[in-house]
């Protein structure tokens, strides 16, 4: 067995990395020769730095492992002067779990599951199947942000740390958006249909509208929680306003004249 100091042909050296571009430390390096004899062996640096020698140039194989990443494996051809390879070890680990809604525990399929590492680069993300699962294959160990999203669901982030063992299940519930909901009448009960419902956030930016049915009735799905302010086109229009807390809130709407009334 030769090692960087038992130098007597070529070697090899440059850095063992992530797909991120995180560094691997301490990893294994073995080169054997095409009948599978070990002719060498290193370890990789903290900062995933590397050096490795043959013994003498040749054709060879570098085996290369380290704890919660896949081994890889590749032909090298080694002459007598020192040639650089960088290499990247995809994780070894898998995280998986289910989606579900708050409460019912309904799963909730096609909710997307997206994991940034700790400078916020997005690493990977999954797609819930039909049953509310997920799995994402390929993590390396260490900390990361899972941020969880669905149609009509409050994304939800966690924090989770990813075992040296590289398998970790993470459950996630999404809470639904607000939604705001009512009837407009005009003075006397009746109903008025076709009124314009415009939905404005705390700095008065419009943030939805909707119209009312054949009832008066009206639905405006979505809604961050907050303070709203709610304009019914009348005449004169009525505004008012209405705090947003999550589920369904009823706000109802009463106009001082019929619409028809406009003389």
């Amino acid at each position: 067995m030769f090692t960087g100091a038992d130098f007597g042909g070529g070697s090899l050296d440059g850095r063992i990395h992530r797909e991120d571009g995180r560094p691997v430390p301490d990893a294994a390096l073995t080169l054997i020769d095409h009948h599978g004899h070990q002719v060498a062996r290193a370890t990789g640096a903290a900062d995933g730095g590397y050096t490795i020698s043959a013994p003498e140039a040749g054709n060879y194989v570098l085996i290369v492992s380290a704890t919660g990443h896949l081994p890889a494996a590749v032909n090298v051809a080694i002459g007598q002067r020192p040639q650089p390879l960088d290499l990247t070890l995809m994780g070894g680990g898998e995280l998986s779990g289910v989606v579900r809604a708050v409460g019912k525990g309904e799963p909730l399929p096609g909710a997307t599951i997206t994991l940034t590492d700790l400078r916020g680069e997005v690493v990977g993300a999954a797609i819930a199947a039909d049953d509310g699962t997920y799995v994402y294959h390929g993590l390396g160990s260490g900390t990361y942000t899972l941020v969880a999203t669905a149609e009509h669901m409050r994304p939800n982030a966690t924090t989770l740390t990813v075992p040296e063992s590289g398998l970790l299940r993470q459950d996630v519930e999404l809470s639904p958006m607000a939604v705001l909901a009512g009837s407009t009448s005009a003075d006397g009960g009746r109903v008025l249909p076709d009124v314009q419902i415009t939905v404005l956030d705390a700095t008065g930016n419009p943030t939805a509208t909707a119209r009312t049915d054949e009832h008066g009735r009206y639905v405006v799905p979505d809604l961050l929680e907050g303070q709203y302010t709610v304009i019914a086109r009348g005449y004169p229009p009525v505004t008012s306003q209405v705090t947003v807390s999550g589920g369904e809130v009823r706000h109802d709407v009463r106009l001082g004249y019929d619409l028809d009334d406009r003389s």
